[in-house]
């Protein structure tokens, strides 16, 4: 950029413009503050860039695919110079674009060989992570759990989105979705869908959610996946800094579709068992 400076990137003007929903003290705390964001698609993108432009000044991404055609309707790093590209190399080089300082970290997918590694240094993790990859999703909450690290997930459901909030003294990822090691992963993957919405306020403005076991996939669009977005970077934030909100972890559930006006907070103490014994007395 001509005339551009290295001064011209500081934090005291990146972030300007957050002053006043946060004070300088807490803005400048986020530079040392780490996010995880595992998952680099329709939702882990926009959250990674979300977080690195509200000023987060460490960051750890994972994923393990490249972009493709169909991706570009709903992944917004998708475009048609990136198809065939690593999603985690297109959004390193998007987020330190963004912000020439951040300390940024790429994993190939979360495994067991480098879970210990991506939550080094974490402060919250923000679950991106694709609906079918269960396995992959169960190891992280529970290494999560063990280091005392919080995560949040929001995952896009008609054209609305649902929230959880894990804590660590809170009820567990494996708990609320009643999952164990002896279930299949088709059981998992079913008990898993159960309670990201239970609310099922989809229903208002769609036939079904389509989604399809067998060929792992499901219709979303991606206003709800900005949506997602815009829901954990709320709650991230708030997180980092201390500020308190009105949105409680698991068992309460969230969930908003704007397309049929409606928005829930749903208390679910058996958590997916619960759902199960009387699906429809969570339905709004």
């Amino acid at each position: 950029m001509r005339g551009a400076t290295e001064e011209s990137f500081g934090r005291d003007v990146l972030f300007a413009r957050m002053i006043g929903f946060l004070t300088q003290h807490e803005l400048d705390a986020l530079a040392g503050k780490g996010v995880a964001v595992p998952g680099a698609g329709g939702a882990g993108f926009t959250h990674a860039e979300s977080l690195v432009r509200m000023g987060i000044g460490r960051i750890n991404i994972a994923d393990f695919d490249t972009f493709s055609a169909i991706n570009i309707g709903r992944q917004f790093g998708a475009t048609i110079h990136t198809v065939g590209k690593s999603k985690t190399a297109v959004l390193a080089e998007r987020l330190r674009s963004i912000n020439p300082a951040l300390a940024l970290k790429s994993f190939e997918g979360v495994h067991e060989d480098n879970i210990d590694e991506f939550l080094d240094g974490v402060d919250i993790v923000c679950d991106a992570i694709d609906y079918f990859a269960i396995a992959s999703r169960r190891l992280m909450y529970q290494a999560a759990r063990r280091r005392n690290i919080p995560v949040v997930i929001a995952g896009p459901v008609g054209f609305g989105a649902n929230l959880h909030i894990f804590t660590p003294d809170g009820m567990s990822f494996d708990e609320y979705f009643d999952l164990s090691d002896g279930q299949s992963e088709d059981e998992m993957l079913d008990n898993f869908a159960a309670g990201l919405i239970p609310g099922q306020l989809y229903r208002h403005s769609l036939d079904n959610q389509n989604l399809d076991f067998k060929n792992r996939s499901g219709s979303v669009v991606s206003s709800s996946c900005l949506l997602c977005t815009a829901l954990v970077g709320v709650v991230a934030l708030t997180r980092l800094v201390g500020k308190s909100t009105l949105l409680k972890p698991v068992p309460h559930v969230y969930q908003i579709d704007i397309a049929a006006g409606r928005f829930a907070e749903l208390h679910i103490p058996q958590g997916v068992r619960g759902i199960r014994a009387a699906p429809q007395s969570y339905w709004r």
